[in-house]
């Protein structure tokens, strides 16, 4: 009895095929170094490349291929590179280490330039004495010294005085006690008798003069908020200018 014929059966695409384990691990291992080799192709020439960091004036953070690119006043950002600095070709590092000079040199000048502005600015203060300004009078602050004791005061400047002359009180407080009889000339060319002593000094501002006469007056009537006078004999010979707008006495010397 005659069958019909047993179709063919082909492989499937999708029918595993036996492989020979060692084979299959070659195989494995050739495909992992491709998919290696082709990733490190791919990041070799991204970080072939040399960048540089700093940070601008407005805090944001700048990126730059060349060093030449970076501003003088940014360059001590990147002191921390060093091997950056030691990897870079001959004229890029000149260019480097010229700026950085210039960068420091600049800095230096600065620094320079500025505590010569703070010592002009203390010097200038040192030659002001701020002052009150009273309706038509200036009260000066003054300090007198006399026998190891020492008082603040403030007087009236009084370009019309020959002396200085004290309240009764700073003399109290100064200790004095050895005043004599004296005439002293006041506002007005007249002239009054009064206690008279010799100071040790009288200091106001930058200016000191030793050995000045002082009358010693009684003050009368309502109270007042000055101590005395300050004569010529301490204003004679200084040069000084008054700014009633911002009341301070400028000294000349």
């Amino acid at each position: 009895m005659m069958t019909a014929a047993q179709p063919r059966c082909r492989k499937s695409s999708h029918d595993v095929i036996p492989m020979n384990p060692f084979i299959r691990m070659i195989l494995k291992s050739i495909g992992t170094c491709g998919i290696l080799l082709g990733v490190l192709c791919f990041i070799v020439p991204l970080t072939s490349a040399e960048f540089y960091r700093y940070k601008d004036r407005d805090g944001r953070m700048v990126l730059v291929d060349d060093i030449s690119k970076i501003p003088p006043e940014y360059l001590d950002q990147i002191r921390t590179y060093k091997e950056r600095e030691d990897s870079l070709p001959e004229d890029q590092k000149a260019i480097f280490m010229e700026r950085r000079r210039q960068a420091e040199d600049s800095r230096r000048q600065q620094a320079i330039e500025e505590e010569q502005a703070r010592v002009e600015q203390r010097q200038r203060k040192a030659r002001q004495t701020d002052i009150v300004i009273d309706g038509n009078k200036v009260l000066v602050p003054v300090t007198l010294g006399y026998d190891g004791l020492e008082a603040e005061a403030m007087l009236v400047l009084d370009t019309g005085a020959s002396i200085i002359a004290l309240h009764r009180e700073v003399a109290d407080r100064l200790e004095i006690k050895d005043a004599k009889k004296a005439k002293f000339q006041v506002v007005g060319g007249s002239t009054i008798e009064t206690d008279v002593v010799q100071l040790e000094y009288v200091k106001v501002g930058p200016n000191v003069k030793s050995d000045l006469h002082a009358g010693i007056i009684d003050h009368e009537g309502v109270a007042v908020s000055y101590n005395g006078l300050l004569g010529m004999n301490f204003l004679r010979g200084l040069e000084y200018s008054i700014d009633f707008d911002k009341q301070v006495i400028k000294w000349y010397q």
